[in-house]
């Protein structure tokens, strides 16, 4: 089932708003827009995400989300919350390990990502966005974002909303891209995901939107903040045991933290 909610009220923040990423002005002019154009351009190019996923992730993302939420201590029976879940990547590697004494939501601003997760045998799913958890405090042992922390509004608000519906223990596990330190690797990677597979995934598809969306993909990795920032708000933000895994010369960036 999927249904909409009205967020709660999120905790006060006394700090400045910190954005994943400056404004992006190719894509948006202003930030109250950004919103809108993630709704739009995910509905667009939701019934390929899984596609992408495999030709970015050579093949590996799902065993590679099912190895991270092992090593971050998901458990049979836990209650998971996966945030911007999109086709249910994430959500499908959890229910194999909680197994039937557990439970997965997930939470999508795009109907068209929720209706893919459907597909793929993710239950309950929400229309919400991370800043704004419509859940009670403390109510879920563990929190998963699979490759959407750039698309939040601000790392602040959401960490807020995670410290929140968490339990107290409760395990939050970020899977992020970050721009690689080896200058090799990032001329590499900006080519074939911006050049080639934008291009090979429009082209074979029809949907130009595909080209777009492989852009702003990179271009969102290229200005995202450092790791550091990303570890500093998640202890600003009441977390403890904040650390960050990286890979691949700091391409892929695991964050883990504890409520």
């Amino acid at each position: 089932m999927i249904r909409s909610a009205d967020p709660q009220s999120q905790r006060s923040l006394d700090n400045r708003p910190v954005a994943p990423h400056p404004l992006l002005r190719s894509y948006y002019e202003k930030p109250e827009q950004r919103q809108q154009f993630l709704n739009d351009l995910f509905d667009r190019t939701a019934s390929q995400y899984r596609n992408i996923d495999k030709a970015t992730g050579f093949g590996s993302g799902l065993w590679y989300r099912k190895k991270a939420l092992q090593l971050a201590g998901l458990k049979p029976g836990m209650r998971v919350l996966d945030v911007a879940c999109g086709p249910g990547l994430m959500g499908q590697c959890a229910l194999e390990l909680i197994g039937p004494a557990g439970f997965v939501i997930g939470l999508d601003p795009s109907i068209g990502m929720l209706h893919e997760a459907q597909q793929v045998g993710c239950r309950c799913l929400i229309q919400a966005v991370g800043e704004q958890l419509p859940f009670r405090d403390d109510t879920f042992d563990f929190l998963s974002m699979g490759y959407a922390l750039r698309h939040v509004s601000d790392l602040r608000a959401a960490f807020a909303e995670y410290w929140r519906v968490l339990k107290p223990g409760g395990i939050v596990l970020l899977l992020e891209i970050s721009r690689p330190r080896s200058m090799v690797l990032y001329r590499l990677l900006r080519w074939y995901i911006r050049d080639v597979l934008g291009t090979a995934f429009a082209a074979g598809t029809g949907n130009r939107e595909l080209k777009r969306l492989m852009a702003y993909w990179w271009d969102t990795t290229e200005h995202c903040v450092p790791p550091s920032t990303i570890v500093e708000t998640l202890k600003e933000s009441g977390f403890d045991d904040c650390r960050v895994t990286e890979w691949f010369s700091g391409l892929l960036c695991d964050y883990r933290a504890v409520k």
